[in-house]
């Protein structure tokens, strides 16, 4: 949901840069309303505003967490981009905490008719791609299955804690599993047409998905300046956990370098940085 990449963009607008992050088709609502979207709405969602974006400024960058990340990917395709944010993206469901019986829904999307896609789901479970104790504990307190009855009887000031635009969904449908694999399917094929230069960032102790997602995304685009940065005390979620100022800061390199003048080069380089965490202490309150 945009409150995933709401510290980063907070750090880009500080630094005197215009953002804008969008709410997908069905997000941010009730899962039905996310059931009735799929992959074709999120792509031409996201298209239609860069190509808005596009017409009125310079410089227009991309970035996105996980399935954010494949759609910014998917838009460079059709809409000039001057540079992309590609976080934890997401390919194969191969990170330390993606249980053996993941093959099982691969299968079930697969085979079971497709009316029981509606019925069948994946629960998100603990750590829910987050390193940081305290994120871990509000996330369990959120998806807990007793405040979701209580929610719609809290006082007003009380449920964004709660809701859907706050915290995301704690389970996943076949339905949108399997638009999520049309999305890759589609991405696959086109990853070769993306030339703009491009910022790959991921927790070396991604619970979701390894860093050969990252490093399959750098060995398919044709993009002649891409770098990837492992970050070591974070794990899916990047862009809320322990190391999101990182992200910011690096996202921030990222654009200055390519929208100031910059001496000839030779750009065609792939260049792989570790970065460490920061203290407890620079953390700044759960969004």
């Amino acid at each position: 949901t945009p409150a995933e990449m709401k510290y980063v963009g907070r750090k880009l607008w500080q630094s005197g840069y215009d953002v804008y992050i969008p709410t997908l088709p069905g997000h941010c609502a009730k899962i039905r309303d996310l059931l009735r979207s799929n992959e074709q709405d999120w792509v031409e969602h996201v298209v239609k505003q860069l190509s808005f974006l596009r017409t009125r400024y310079t410089h227009v960058f991309a970035a996105g967490l996980s399935a954010g990340a494949l759609l910014a990917l998917k838009a460079s395709t059709r809409v000039q981009l001057d540079g992309i944010g590609v976080f934890s993206p997401t390919f194969f469901y191969d990170g330390w905490n993606v249980p053996r019986t993941r093959i099982l829904l691969d299968l079930a999307i697969r085979w079971f008719p497709r009316p029981l896609h509606y019925v069948f789901f994946h629960f998100d479970g603990f750590p829910y791609g987050i390193k940081h104790p305290a994120l871990q504990a509000r996330l369990r307190a959120a998806y807990n299955p007793m405040n979701r009855v209580l929610n719609p009887f809290r006082k007003r000031t009380s449920p964004r804690h709660y809701s859907s635009e706050a915290v995301g969904y704690p389970i996943f449908f076949l339905k949108t599993l399997a638009d999520l694999d049309r999305l890759y399917a589609v991405l696959k094929a086109d990853l070769a047409k993306i030339t703009a230069p491009t910022l790959v960032l991921q927790a070396s102790e991604d619970d979701f998905t390894s860093v050969r997602n990252s490093e399959f995304v750098l060995s398919q685009i044709a993009s002649a300046e891409k770098k990837l940065v492992l970050l070591d005390d974070s794990y899916h979620v990047i862009t809320v956990d322990r190391q999101r100022d990182v992200v910011a800061k690096e996202l921030q390199k990222f654009i200055a370098a390519h929208t100031n003048p910059r001496p000839a080069t030779d750009l065609s380089v792939c260049t792989t940085v570790r970065l460490t965490g920061c203290p407890d202490e620079e953390l700044l309150s759960p969004v």
